[in-house]
């Protein structure tokens, strides 16, 4: 029945500043955004076979800086941790389970991200 995820969207009450802080911050490249009177109500970007989405809180009925299901794969959790340190993003310490590495950090509005970098291999 179900065969993939299609798409994950976080709440946001500026989806433009918060696409920005995306894009700039973890360097997701957006591409279809979507305008009602003027105003960016939403937009995604692909990441691997899914797709990322910032959608108007009005739309979602959910607060902003509320969501935190998002985790990003990543491939080095080190260096992502001093990348995102070095553009000034609060990162607390990374957290070893027995089969992966994640760390959890806030975006512009509040919402959880969370990095997991897998240690099975």
């Amino acid at each position: 029945m179900i065969k993939e995820i299609a798409f994950t969207a976080y709440p946001a009450k500026d989806v433009s500043a918060l696409r920005e802080w995306y894009a700039t911050t973890l360097g997701l490249t957006f591409g279809n955004p979507f305008e009602q009177d003027g105003v960016l109500m939403y937009d995604e970007a692909q990441v691997g076979n899914g797709w990322f989405s910032l959608m108007s809180n009005e739309w979602m009925e959910v607060a902003a800086g509320s969501a935190s299901g998002i985790a990003f794969e990543v491939d080095d959790i080190d260096a992502t941790k001093n990348d995102l340190a070095a553009k000034g993003v609060a990162v607390p310490d990374i957290y070893d389970t027995p089969v992966c590495r994640v760390v959890s950090i806030q975006d512009a509005e509040g919402n959880k991200v969370t990095f997991h970098q897998s240690t099975l291999h």
